[in-house]
């Protein structure tokens, strides 16, 4: 039985697992590290559920969208900016549920760094869910408790890809529950293997000869808008804006490890699945250079009644103003178009089966004697 009728359209999100009666259904990793669903066929009894709440079968994905009520441009004070890749529009929404009871589903490392989809009860708890991360997250069990949280009257916040708050609100849309759902997703890049990220850690590590205990995607110490990537190590020392450091944002970037289903993406749309969509507000220069500080600045898409509502509590005060979707597109064409991957993308995948994530980065260009001699120009030319 396949559960997507169309395997290169899955997204992994696990709406097929939270909502099998039988517990027939794990979500594992595929040759290339990508989570895939697997049926048990001792337990399965072939209801169908599964197929009927999978986003990416029929029309399901069209009939969760939204059109755009509002865009904002955000910024908060400067110590949550900080901490934060952008203008920190999540963690206000987050503060925001969490001050009013409420709980926060959001992305962060596990001990082994891959990305899950965690539940915090408290501002502390969801610290770990700041910042940028670029690999695919793990949904796990995350839908299902959810769900509990909001029959026990509790206020969620549900923020992630917009693929998973699809498969989260296909989930959902059939139940009964007495709390508050708020949705959050972002303009997506795509997503990378979350194995091969962690490959690439391990990849640091052999180089450095230290272990890598935090990694930051778009870390400010150079202020906002300049992606470098930064690794801390367990002797106190970074590796920061190095060749190694930056080689898993130029695989990244070579859109070659990004996952079968992001080259045809349901929801590069401007009418979007989530009560909010936040993303840098890049291009800002261009449209509205007075607004950078180059200390972090966001897109917020108020797409619901809901959303407008929290909006309008004043959630964003001080620091939001009115802009309009013409002046986000520009630096944000995942509005309108899917990623396309910029080279072969069956070399790619023959290089990391042959030789892991070394073999990948070498193939794009990312790491080895010609990325170096690049580097080494750029920096005499800087000299200059």
């Amino acid at each position: 039985m396949d559960i997507c009728k169309d395997s290169q359209r899955c997204t992994g999100c696990s709406a097929c697992l939270s909502v099998c009666p039988r517990s027939a259904i794990q979500i594992v990793e595929d040759s290339h590290g990508f989570y895939r669903p697997k049926i048990d066929e001792s337990k399965c009894v072939e209801c169908g559920l599964c197929q009927r709440v999978c986003p990416a079968n029929g029309l399901t994905s069209d009939d969760l969208k939204m059109n755009s009520r509002r865009v904002l441009a955000y910024q908060a004070d400067d110590a949550e900016r900080a901490k934060s890749s952008s203008g920190a529009a999540f963690w206000t929404l987050a503060t925001y549920v969490l001050n009013n009871g409420g709980v926060v589903y959001g992305a962060c490392f596990d001990e082994d760094f891959r990305v899950v989809q965690r539940r915090c009860a408290s501002v502390d708890d969801a610290q770990s869910c700041r910042g940028s991360k670029y690999s695919q997250g793990f949904v796990g069990s995350s839908y299902v408790e959810a769900y509990n949280d909001l029959k026990q009257g509790l206020d969620v916040l549900y923020s992630g890809t917009p693929c998973q708050i699809a498969g989260l609100r296909s989930f959902l849309s059939k139940k009964n529950y007495s709390g508050q759902l708020v949705t959050c997703d972002l303009i997506c890049h795509g997503t990378p293997s979350n194995r091969m990220f962690r490959e690439y850690i391990s990849f640091l590590e052999k180089k450095s000869g230290k272990k890598v205990i935090n990694y930051f995607h778009r870390p400010k110490d150079r202020g906002w808008g300049v992606h470098v990537e930064k690794a801390l190590l367990d002797d106190g020392t970074a590796l920061y804006d190095t060749i190694e450091s930056n080689t898993w944002r130029d695989v990244f970037y070579s859109n070659n490890a990004l996952n079968s289903s992001c080259y045809n993406c349901a929801y590069t749309d401007v009418n979007r699945v989530s009560d909010f969509t936040l993303a840098d507000f890049l291009g800002v220069d261009r449209v509205r250079k007075g607004f950078n500080d180059h200390k972090g600045l966001s897109v917020v898409m108020v797409n619901s009644e809901l959303a407008e509502r929290i909006v309008a509590s004043g959630v964003f005060e001080p620091g939001v103003t009115d802009i309009s979707l013409e002046e986000v597109l520009p630096g944000n064409p995942m509005l309108e178009r899917s990623s396309s991957p910029q080279g072969n993308v069956d070399g790619f995948w023959k290089a990391y089966e042959h030789k892991g994530f070394e073999g990948t980065a070498r193939f794009v260009g990312a790491y080895g004697f010609v990325k170096s001699l690049k580097t080494l120009v750029k920096q005499l030319i800087k000299r200059k």
